[in-house]
């Protein structure tokens, strides 16, 4: 069972430089940083409402993350899930199958983890995680104008949308909002069709109270408007395509 996004995964060249959007632009604090010599990062993790933000800094040439830094530049990795049992978890992947990156589950920064390959989960790296006992989970994020802040919901391209959303909500479980819109413990994963930039993920939308409070906030992030909230400019975060909009 997959109880919610556990955490989203974003490469960044230097560790420093993502903290510096994420903790002291966006009011996020670290909860855990460590280096995973085994995944060759260093990493730091940021409680953001029902979730979190894992900055991955690569810090092995030869590395899995390395090698996307090198391929693609800084943005978006993984999604995690959290699972009260891994390994239970990879073997019900592993029945329904899914082509699997760790036959086995390891230890890693969010505890047990193991990881699917995106080549059966339409191009999104996919982890599950089961945390260590006791871990808790402090909701709270954001300070001043942008008090609350919290992830909504990610965003994955995809050729095929609905079809997408369907692989994941009958194989892995996820409650199906709408017919591209999958969800769990309170986060959305919505896949967008796209035939031409390819499949995983693309972006992420976050909440706030006050969207007119936050703007100033946000001022040095380049933020356009729609009729769906700000949009941020991702080479000032570091690849990631942004959105925060009105709370629920």
């Amino acid at each position: 069972m997959l109880t919610r996004v556990h955490h989203v995964g974003l490469v960044v060249r230097r560790l420093e430089d993502g903290l510096a959007f994420w903790r002291d632009g966006l009011g996020l604090r670290v909860s855990k940083q460590a280096t995973v010599l085994d995944q060759g990062v260093k990493a730091a993790v940021l409680p953001i409402g029902r979730s979190e933000i894992e900055l991955l800094e690569p810090v092995n040439a030869n590395g899995g993350v390395a090698k996307f830094l090198e391929k693609r530049g800084e943005g978006l990795h993984h999604v995690c899930f959290e699972t009260p049992d891994v390994t239970a978890e990879l073997e019900r992947a592993r029945a329904a199958g899914f082509p699997l990156i760790d036959e086995a589950p390891r230890a890693g920064l969010a505890g047990t983890i193991c990881f699917l390959h995106p080549k059966g989960t339409r191009g999104v790296l996919v982890e599950f995680a089961t945390p260590p006992p006791g871990e808790a989970h402090h909701a709270a994020a954001g300070s001043g104008p942008l008090a609350g802040l919290a992830l909504a919901e990610v965003t994955a391209r995809s050729r095929d949308a609905a079809g997408a959303a369907e692989l994941f909500a009958s194989k892995l479980a996820l409650e199906r909002l709408d017919t591209n819109v999958v969800a769990t413990g309170g986060v959305r994963l919505h896949f967008v069709a796209d035939d031409a930039d390819g499949e995983g993920l693309s972006g992420l939308v976050l909440e706030v109270a006050d969207l007119g409070t936050a703007r100033p906030a946000l001022a040095a992030f380049g933020p356009s408007a729609d009729a769906h909230g700000l949009h941020l400019d991702p080479a000032r975060c570091h690849g990631v395509p942004l959105r925060v909009q009105r709370g629920t």
